[in-house]
């Protein structure tokens, strides 16, 4: 039976197994590179969470499970292009800090910036794909309703 603890917008599945299991990951991450990957993810998701609140003008609700993040919509309804604004707001959100963190390697190569730049792509390309849930098969899914609203 899974768990689960409301804090507000945020939804924790199996909260336990979860704190559990991130504890001692981040408790062997010496490399600090696990750190950089969930600060990349959480970066992407507020992306997301950003163009939510510029259209809704509230939080959306947000689920954290082993697998990661995933901002609930609640039901809205929205035009497919805001549908795409939202959806292409995760991995934009990457891209940026993408060129960010390259043009601090430019100035100046640091190991954990070419983490942070790493970690930012990996992200972002795998959200890109087109397998739902991901956000690539929402903007794939988006672009085709726009397409057919013409």
């Amino acid at each position: 039976m899974k768990q689960k603890l409301r804090i507000g917008a945020l939804t924790f599945q199996d909260p336990l197994i979860l704190c559990g299991t991130l504890a001692i990951l981040l408790y062997f991450d010496a490399s600090s590179f696990l750190r950089i990957g969930l600060l990349a993810a959480f970066l992407h998701e507020m992306g997301h969470i950003l163009v939510y609140i510029a259209l809704c003008h509230r939080l959306p609700y947000i689920e954290v499970t082993m697998t990661g993040f995933c901002m609930r919509i609640r039901g809205e309804r929205f035009s497919s292009y805001e549908e795409f604004l939202l959806v292409a707001a995760g991995p934009g959100m990457n891209v940026l800090l993408m060129i960010w963190a390259a043009f601090c390697v430019s100035q100046q190569a640091t190991i954990r910036m070419s983490a942070f730049f790493a970690a930012n792509l990996l992200t972002g390309a795998f959200n890109l794909l087109p397998i739902p849930p991901l956000d690539g098969a929402q903007i794939l899914r988006s672009l085709i309703q726009f397409a057919s609203d013409k």
